[in-house]
């Protein structure tokens, strides 16, 4: 009986050693990545060009799906943002980008007929349905699991205007 009490005990021992040298060589990994050399600091330049940034972001609010976005005018086609999907039909020209809670687009006036230049959904929206025209009307509908937000974009008075979303469709 005292053999199998020795035993058990330098077993136990043993586990223990074992068990504290996993987590202290652990602690020690993860302190070296969150430490380590790459991390450099940031320059007094770079953040306030960052905080100007957001400044200037924040006077320009998110346009509900009733409304059209604050613009001037229209204006040259704007670049598409990185991974916006395109018209292969658009044409060049002054074109108004569009906001809504489900994504952007930016629209052009052909006469009196709207048409798609690019669409891309916002964070966590999904494209399901275009219309990219020249039509009437044209229409992008971003999907967020139950949530859909149509964009329906018509002309009038020859610039792009963000028509109010139907419901029920």
């Amino acid at each position: 009986m005292k053999r199998q009490s020795v035993l058990a005990i330098a077993g136990w021992c043993v586990a223990a050693v074992v068990a504290v040298a996993v987590g202290v060589t652990a602690v020690t990994l993860l302190g070296t990545g969150i430490t380590s050399d790459s991390v450099e600091p940031v320059s007094q330049e770079s953040a306030q060009r960052e905080l100007d940034s957001d400044r200037a972001a924040q006077r320009t609010p998110p346009v509900s799906p009733g409304a059209s976005a604050p613009s001037s005018s229209p204006s040259q086609e704007p670049a598409p943002p990185d991974g916006a999907q395109t018209n292969p039909d658009a044409r060049k020209g002054p074109t108004k980008v569009l906001q809504s809670d489900g994504g952007s687009v930016a629209a052009y006036c052909a006469g009196d007929r709207a048409v798609l230049a690019w669409w891309t959904p916002a964070q966590g929206y999904s494209v399901d349905d275009v219309e990219p025209g020249p039509d009437d009307d044209v229409s992008v509908e971003f999907e967020h699991g139950e949530n859909d937000v149509d964009m329906r974009i018509t002309c009038a008075k020859g610039a792009p205007e963000l028509l109010p979303d139907r419901k029920g469709d």
